[in-house]
């Protein structure tokens, strides 16, 4: 394991005394640490560290204490004094040479902890394996990387905290696991289509919501076409800041169009080059360069939609969309709100979750009856209940309800409003309520795909089975970077089906499987493997010390109570209870 403090030689120009003090009180706290998680300290230099381990576990064990004391450390600190390591783990034979230990190992993991990033932990596919079923964190796949030096790619892995938060997070999935390549016919034959994120011209990183903004709008104008298949946001903005030619993202997404372009906002103007792409051959089928007033962007965003539909409809005869279009907000300060709370909502955290209300709720101070901002302000409710970020989640629960049908009252045209609906309905144990909210969504926006999948779930816990597979199946398809909820959702499915195998070998696929424990640990008791069952039940109960049965018993929003008891008598034989 390596780690070391990102910007080391910034902060020493900036204050070499202070700087020195604050490293070095912390690299003798992580000393202490390593040897209290069975670790060798083989070097230390003036920023960093270099622990061995006999166990893997350990390693990562310590490198996730590192990272919560640094994050603790920091918050006292302002953001240019803050001290956060980057930390690498690898595993692989060392050998002692000149009072040094080297070897190909040592060099990996020293490679792979510059792929970290600031307060960042990176694992090799080798770590990921030995320690994925074993420690309660989330894992991010970041795909085959290559590495300075090594001759080899090598598979590295983003070691999240939270696993929770990444269950919701977009994630490349390694080779073993993917789906094969997407076959144009489970998409009816309908002309597949991704949209780039859109580069900011403006100089700034913290500027980039509108250009994320104004690309999540035209994928979601795109996909009120029923005769588009259009990639989900969450695959294609894996590729944002990524020069990646539009051949292998096309193969990689199973699109045959890739719409890119850039945004440029200067004070009331503003500048958007549109291009679109055959994937296949890399030729351009159509390009335009906008310069428009700032308050013309949502007559701009149509005009773009239109456009791009028209190009693809030439090649492909592509068909009509849903007519009516969804409300506009009067002012451009409304529609920045919003986007700003967007770009916060999508990382899945509690502290993001507050900031985005905040930015939803501004907007709704400023127009109060703008409906995207409403239904956007339900989804923090939703998330709130969803994650227990409240102390009082059933209140979360009815503002989100509240909202929701507000919001699809002010704006029956957009399809997010029936999908905030839908969720909190299903939980309230609404079931026809919310099924009916979930299909109506899908009629007015049939491409996206977090709706597919929480219609899927809904399915699944009205007993609607094999209606729910092949929902996700779609879903699957049209965001191949799915989140691992997507995997959850289908291994409940099969466990609903009472194929447990098949609920397995799918929760098994996610990136982290430690969040499908439950799941496991119930299809595993089914099986007759009383062993593998228990081991999973105490795994649950050590990342939940205060699991009770009686509380998943009345959480799970089943239709029919024999589902309910067809699960909770299987943790009972795995021993939870």
């Amino acid at each position: 394991m390596f780690a070391d403090v990102v910007g080391y030689s910034r902060m020493m120009a900036q204050d070499e005394v202070e700087t020195s003090i604050r490293v070095g009180d912390l690299i003798r706290k992580f000393e202490k640490l390593g040897r209290a998680f069975n670790g060798e300290l083989a070097q230390t230099r003036g920023d960093g560290l270099f622990f061995l381990f006999d166990s893997v576990t350990d390693a990562v064990r310590l490198a996730a204490e590192i990272e919560k004391l640094t994050k603790k450390e920091s918050e006292k600190q302002e953001p240019d004094k803050r001290i956060e390591f980057r930390i690498g783990v690898h595993i692989g034979d060392v050998m002692w040479v000149t009072n040094q230990y080297v070897g190909d190992s040592v060099n990996i993991a020293s490679r792979i902890e510059g792929q970290a990033g600031k307060g960042g932990i990176c694992i090799s596919s080798a770590v990921y394996e030995q320690v994925k079923h074993k420690l309660h964190l989330g894992y991010e796949y970041l795909g085959a990387l290559e590495l300075k030096n090594i001759p080899d790619p090598v598979e590295v892995y983003r070691v999240n905290s939270s696993a929770s938060e990444v269950m919701m997070s977009a994630s490349p999935r390694p080779n073993r696991y993917a789906e094969g390549k997407v076959d144009e016919a489970n998409f009816s034959n309908k002309p597949t289509i991704a949209v780039l994120p859109f580069q900011s011209l403006d100089g700034s990183e913290g500027n980039d919501f509108f250009a994320d903004g104004v690309t999540e709008d035209l994928i979601t104008n795109l996909s009120r076409f029923h005769g588009l298949a259009v990639i989900s946001r969450g695959s294609t903005f894996v590729y944002k800041n990524r020069s990646v030619p539009v051949r292998l993202i096309g193969e990689a997404l199973g699109a045959q169009f890739i719409v890119s372009g850039s945004i440029q906002h200067s004070g009331k103007r503003l500048r958007i080059t549109v291009e679109l792409v055959n994937s296949q051959t890399s030729i351009p089928l159509w390009r335009e360069r906008y310069n428009r007033e700032i308050d013309d962007i949502f007559d701009l965003q149509d005009e773009i939609t239109d456009l791009i539909s028209a190009a693809i409809a030439v090649q492909t005869q592509s068909a009509d969309k849903t007519e009516s279009r969804i409300q506009v907000p009067a002012l451009i300060e409304t529609y920045s709100y919003v986007l700003q709370g967007q770009q916060k909502i999508f990382k899945y955290n509690r502290e993001q979750n507050i900031q985005a209300r905040q930015m939803y709720q501004k907007a709704l101070d400023t127009e109060s009856d703008y409906g995207r901002a409403m239904a956007a302000l339900s989804r923090t409710h939703n998330l709130e209940w969803r994650y227990s970020w409240s102390e009082e989640p059933e209140l979360a629960l009815d503002r989100a309800l509240e909202l929701a049908r507000e919001s699809v009252v002010i704006d029956p045209a957009d399809a997010r409003g029936y999908g905030e609906l839908g969720f909190v309905n299903l939980y309230r144990k609404d079931h026809d309520a919310s099924l009916s909210s979930f299909e109506t969504a899908l009629k007015l926006n049939p491409n996206d795909t977090d709706i597919m999948s929480n219609y899927a779930d809904a399915l699944a816990h009205c007993g609607q089975f094999n209606e729910a597979i092949e929902i996700l199946q779609r879903a699957l398809l049209l965001n191949p970077y799915y989140p691992d909820q997507y995997l959850w959702y289908l291994g409940g499915t099969y466990f609903g089906l009472k194929q447990y195998k098949e609920a397995i070998q799918t929760l098994k696929r996610m990136n982290s499987p430690s969040e499908g424990r439950r799941l496991l640990a119930a299809s595993y008791a089914y099986l007759g493997e009383k062993e593998e069952a228990e081991r999973q039940a105490r795994a649950v109960l050590e990342a939940y010390p205060n699991f009770r049965l009686d509380h998943w018993r009345k959480v799970v929003p089943d239709k029919y109570e024999e589902d309910t008891e067809h699960f909770v008598q299987g943790l009972i034989m795995a021993g939870l209870r």
